[in-house]
């Protein structure tokens, strides 16, 4: 038996074949991984910071006299949250990190920014001028969590 000699373009050829079948396999199970750490919206989540009240304009009131402020309630949240959110051209949700969401409750929310909460709540995204910022969590349990260390000036 005489030994097949390979050619110059077989060894190319296999690592082409073995590129594409990474990108088949490996690279869709890696950015699948990925996506299973994000939340979509109405995802439960479970998150915990500090709140604090930010003063906004009223956009509703644009050209129509004085501008109102609005004040809105904000979670600066002590890990960043996973969210998938739409690209702003082709609407296709992508993984973004958040570091602050804006709550929404019912019952009245805590004044207090020296202590940290811990939030449960449904994951909502931005829909009126009322919302602030793109992500929103619609709080249904809130409770006290440890004393957040102060900054010293």
């Amino acid at each position: 038996m005489r030994p097949q000699l390979m050619s110059a373009a077989t060894p190319l050829r296999l690592l082409a074949a073995s590129l594409a079948l990474w990108g088949c396999t490996g690279h869709q199970a890696f950015a699948q991984r990925r996506d299973d750490h994000c939340v979509y919206e109405r995802d439960p989540v479970s998150v915990s910071g500090e709140i604090h009240r930010k003063r906004f304009k009223d956009a509703g009131d644009a050209g129509y006299g004085t501008p109102r402020k609005k004040t809105a309630v904000l979670l600066k949240l002590r890990h960043p949250l996973c969210v998938m959110l739409p690209d702003d051209v082709t609407m296709v949700p992508r993984p973004c990190r958040v570091h602050e969401v804006q709550l929404l409750s019912d019952d009245k929310l805590p004044r207090t920014a020296d202590k940290r909460q811990h939030v449960e709540g449904i994951v909502v995204l931005a829909q009126d001028e009322d919302h602030y910022l793109p992500v929103l969590i619609e709080a249904q349990q809130l409770g006290d969590g440890p004393k957040a260390p102060r900054s010293h000036r």
